[in-house]
């Protein structure tokens, strides 16, 4: 503490403070070097539907240059001097932000230019659903909690004005053939809700439950067993399929969905040799590739690989012994790599989401018995060389299998593994299908009920709807 009875410790004070601040003005002050890349000019951003649009001119520049793209959910780093990056879907009342920056292999980045879009409208409807009748198609679903002017539906190139408390529809038609649909609130300004999309196959509509057993009631293992008596009290025109049936002949275009729950607790995963037979495999193979849809469950999901739908040899994480007691509520997480966010999936449709750390987990076994039988695959990054929180580890992984990664366990935060997927029609198959190999997806809890029963019965109802419309 500085004593400040002696008048000379003040004069001395003055004079060193004189001294300081002089010198200090004295220095030359050095000019900040101007960034070595160039900001990008003309950064724009426009709506276009639900999507955001955005468009930039490039710096000219000698050499390799790399954009970064932020935005509210994450960073995109594209490996080419793009000028434009779309985003979507927007929804209404947010900000959204998009900074692009330039990189050079040197590791030099331009400044960052920022555009700031905000969507106005009303919430989109909810529960938007299609159900055949004949070759007709009745739509439904739940309007917003909010004034609205009118609804909106688009069938193909077609659009169709609703009253605002229209709840239904019903589109008419006499052939087989997929349909589009897109609906969108509107609000008295005008502005229209992001929009709701149903693509719809009116065809074919029965369920087939695979199996191996002679029928329903001679199935030996409880979460088969629990599976299949499901299915039948809730879709009374589903049809148990055994493999030996297709082996002989049996046609299978009377089907617009084929669910295979295969589970084995005797530590042997494989599948059983009805299901891998030729003419088996060649039979669901063609029903695949002519637009027939599958489910898969537990350790079926190898399955696409067996009917060559997916080929890479990626890692597998497996487990099918007798389980284990464990006092933890196990579930799948939805909002894969913190970035991609899953949980408006169809198969999610109703389910809350807990959020955890930037997670999105619904909750699927509580405490108690877990057999813990995954089939699940693992390492999928490091197979195309990239690591697990790389975002173009995400994208290849997707583009190049032409699948949609729909949720991991609930403790991953990156794009190590997947545990349920979705597989899009290609080239070769067009039919689409959802495998779901996650141990926490137990179908009979052994001690006791589970108390998340409903999450499991919910994803999977949500599941077969869904693929019957596809």
């Amino acid at each position: 503490m500085i004593n400040f009875n002696n008048l000379k410790d003040i004069v001395l004070i003055v004079v060193f403070l004189g001294t300081f601040i002089s010198c200090s003005y004295d220095r030359d002050i050095e000019p900040v070097a101007a960034p070595v890349i160039s900001s990008v000019d003309n950064l724009q951003v426009e709506l276009v539907g639900d999507t955001a649009v955005v468009r930039w001119d490039n710096p000219s520049y000698e050499g390799n240059l790399t954009t970064r793209i932020n935005h509210n959910k994450g960073i995109e780093n594209i490996n080419a001097p793009v000028h434009i990056f779309k985003y979507g879907i927007i929804d209404v009342n947010t900000d959204y932000f998009f900074t692009v920056k330039l990189q050079d292999d040197q590791g030099n980045y331009s400044l960052g230019e920022t555009v700031i879009l905000h969507r106005e409208g009303p919430q989109a409807v909810t529960n938007f659903r299609g159900v055949q009748e004949g070759t007709n198609i009745n739509l439904s679903w739940t309007l917003p909690e909010e004034t609205i002017s009118g609804i909106r539906l688009r069938v193909d190139s077609e659009e169709i004005s609703l009253p605002a408390d229209a709840t239904s529809y019903t589109f008419n038609n006499e052939t087989y053939s997929t349909y589009k649909f897109q609906i969108n609130a509107m609000d008295e300004e005008g502005n229209p809700s992001p929009s709701k999309y149903l693509n719809f196959t009116v065809g074919a509509t029965k369920i087939g439950y695979l199996g191996t057993a002679p029928n329903v009631g001679s199935i030996s293992d409880d979460d088969v067993i629990a599976s299949a008596n499901w299915l039948f009290e809730n879709y009374p025109d589903a049809e148990y399929v055994q493999f030996s049936d297709i082996e002989e002949g049996l046609d299978l275009s009377e089907f617009r969905v084929l669910w295979w729950h295969y589970d084995n607790d005797s530590n042997n995963p494989a599948l059983p040799a009805e299901a891998t037979s030729e003419k088996v495999v060649s039979a669901i193979a063609e029903f695949h590739r002519k637009g027939g849809a599958l489910l898969l469950n537990t350790h079926a999901v190898q399955y696409l690989w067996t009917i060559g739908r997916m080929t890479p040899n990626f890692g597998t994480a497996i487990g099918a012994g007798g389980g284990f007691d464990n006092p933890d509520t196990w579930g799948v997480n939805v909002n894969i790599g913190r970035a991609h966010d899953k949980s408006s999936h169809p198969i999610f449709e109703g389910l809350n989401a807990n959020n955890v750390d930037g997670r999105k987990i619904i909750p699927l076994i509580g405490p108690g018995w877990k057999e813990d039988h995954n089939y699940v695959f693992v390492d999928l990054p490091a197979y195309y060389g990239y690591g697990n929180a790389d975002e173009a580890a995400y994208t290849t992984i997707s583009e190049e299998n032409q699948i949609n990664i729909l949720g991991t366990w609930d403790g991953i935060a990156d794009y190590f593994m997947m545990g349920i997927f979705e597989t899009l029609p290609n080239d070769e198959f067009n039919g689409t299908a959802i495998g779901i190999g996650i141990g926490s997806f137990e179908w009979n809890q052994n001690n006791g009920k589970n108390n998340f029963q409903e999450n499991i019965e919910a994803i999977t109802k949500n599941a077969l709807d869904y693929l019957k419309v596809q």
